[in-house]
């Protein structure tokens, strides 16, 4: 793509391409904090049969039981607090396949615009794992490449184990139910595998993702053929792409509710620019001692040096793909003393060289 088009006097304006794609759900959908009021009018919605008032839902969140149309900004505390409720109520161990089976990817405002407008499943499901904190704040997604397929999996571990289930089957749910807005078809997954045993009635999860299910496996995951990685996506459109790719950029980098430290950790580091902090700056930023950092990140399946590695091979495959920068000045934008190490780092990030990415642009 040509990004000094998008940096140009021609720029597209954001909201209009909003609209453009508005019309394939008939509103534009909300962004940020307004975000999290879809999910609690979506849970109201579900919990109906079990009537359930808005102030249950929202006991002891702290928040006061506002108008239904009044945009929420969640914290992930509180909307865990949230989601626990509406077990509890419902006392459904199923609640998160039936809350996700509702939610779509048009209802997920910039994030799902730039999903929506990514060239192929491949490209959607990274932005999935880049931004899922936007959507889902208290856990992580992970792909792992695998000989045949693509495995797409919840990092929820430092969760009560009813909390991970929950919003692991609600994400899984959720991307079947978004495929046939991506596809124009139910979606590309291969099969599921569930790490817990199976309720006495299964016939919801054959409902929502077919027959391929399998409980009782090492942990619960999604698996994509690779040759459905590739199957173009109908809305796509690389300008707009771009665009929505900042703003969630911009999301993640000024959300300041974030319920997990290493979500706070990565803020900091997003705003840090080349002069990326040690682990004991990080640590007195966010009011604590080195090793309490430590051991937080540790608890959340994290090390601060993931973290910045993280965020050092994401920023490295944006210059290298979207600019003609030589390798030696993004070595330096990314904080490394010279070329040399930049590569050899990003050869153990990647298994492939920066020149062999700008060579497959």
């Amino acid at each position: 793509m040509n990004r000094s088009y998008i940096q140009s006097g021609e720029e597209l304006n954001t909201l209009n391409i909003r609209v453009k794609y508005s019309h394939l759900v008939g509103y534009i959908p909300p962004t940020g904090g307004a975000m999290h009021s879809y999910y609690i009018s979506t849970l109201l919605q579900v919990l109906e049969p079990n009537n359930v008032s808005r102030a249950q839902l929202l006991d002891g969140t702290g928040l006061e039981d506002a108008d239904p149309q009044a945009a929420i900004n969640l914290t992930a505390l509180q909307l865990n607090t949230a989601c626990i409720n509406a077990l509890e109520i419902s006392k459904d161990s199923q609640l998160g396949l039936k809350f996700g089976s509702q939610i779509s990817i048009a209802s997920q405002g910039i994030f799902g615009y730039a999903m929506m407008a990514s060239a192929t499943i491949g490209d959607a499901l990274k932005l999935l794992v880049r931004y899922n904190r936007i959507i889902l704040p208290s856990i992580g997604i992970e792909l792992q490449r695998h000989d045949t397929a693509l495995e797409l999996w919840v990092k929820a571990s430092h969760l009560p184990e009813v909390l991970e289930r929950f919003y692991t089957e609600v994400l899984y749910a959720a991307v079947i139910n978004s495929g046939s807005i991506l596809l124009g078809r139910y979606t590309a997954t291969s099969n599921l595998q569930l790490g817990y045993a199976p309720p006495s009635d299964i016939s919801l999860y054959h409902k929502i993702f077919d027959s391929e299910v399998r409980f009782n496996a090492l942990r619960s995951a999604m698996f994509f053929d690779y040759v459905n990685l590739d199957l173009a996506i109908s809305t796509s459109n690389p300008i707009a792409r771009d665009i929505f790719r900042r703003e969630c950029d911009r999301l993640v980098s000024r959300d300041s509710n974030g319920g997990m430290v290493s979500e706070r950790v990565q803020k900091i580091l997003l705003q840090a620019g080349s002069e990326f902090p040690t682990c004991a700056k990080v640590a007195t930023q966010l009011h604590m001692s080195e090793s309490t950092l430590q051991r937080h990140l540790q608890k959340e399946g994290n090390r601060y040096q993931h973290l910045l590695d993280q965020l050092r091979y994401r920023l490295a495959m944006e210059y290298l793909q979207g600019t003609n920068l030589p390798v030696a000045e993004i070595a330096n934008l990314l904080g490394f003393s010279d070329a040399a190490n930049f590569r050899r780092s990003f050869k153990r990030w990647s298994a492939t060289t920066p020149s062999a990415v700008r060579e497959e642009v």
